[in-house]
């Protein structure tokens, strides 16, 4: 049972129904077993494990079990975040006063980054402003592989890239922010093609 505090933070986040939030994470949880995970190693290059036990590092060829499930988890929590706060279809299709049928022939043509999930396609929130698409979407979505996992199409989105400098603004912007201010795609559609 999740405490008041809990309840206010995650509805202060966007999310009304914390259930909801946890079943996406079980759900995600039984498709990406943490037992069924290779455990990754320390990443370390046979060189570099070399040089380090020369120096009497210690655990070197441990493996990082613990790391595994807290990278499972986390990813679990984001993308359960990331479905609760997505819109369905019916909702999009409010949003910009169109029928839902134009929005299924959006997610057709792949114009909207969709989640599949039982209970239907949900759109993620970040590819919207506040009446429109972000311009250049289309584009981006042209090239972002299929294989991408929905976390990481949304932490590409979302976090600031050194590669996109406003001078205009002065700072530093994310893919969505570079869109949204008006700044032409073509860098991100660059940087999309590495995801």
């Amino acid at each position: 049972m999740l405490a008041e505090n809990d309840r206010r933070t995650l509805k202060e986040a966007g999310i009304e129904d914390p259930d909801s939030l946890l079943s996406i994470a079980a759900s995600y949880i039984r498709e990406h077993p943490l037992t069924s995970t290779s455990l990754m190693g320390n990443a370390l290059s046979a060189t570099e494990k070399a040089f380090l036990k020369r120096a009497g590092a210690a655990g070197v060829d441990k493996i990082h079990s613990d790391a595994v499930v807290d990278n499972i988890m986390v990813i679990a929590s984001e993308y359960a975040q990331l479905v609760a706060r997505s819109l369905g279809q019916k909702a999009v299709a409010q949003k910009f006063g169109v029928s839902p049928s134009r929005i299924r022939q959006r997610i057709s043509n792949h114009t909207l980054y969709t989640i599949d999930r039982i209970d239907g396609r949900v759109c993620p929130e970040w590819q919207f402003s506040e009446n429109a698409t972000l311009p250049g979407l289309e584009q981006i979505l042209a090239v972002i592989s299929k294989e991408a996992h929905p976390v990481a199409v949304e932490r590409f989105f979302l976090n600031k890239s050194a590669d996109l400098v406003s001078e205009t603004i002065g700072d530093t912007l994310s893919p969505r922010e570079w869109l949204m201010t008006g700044h032409p795609p073509e860098a991100v559609l660059l940087l999309a093609r590495e995801l």
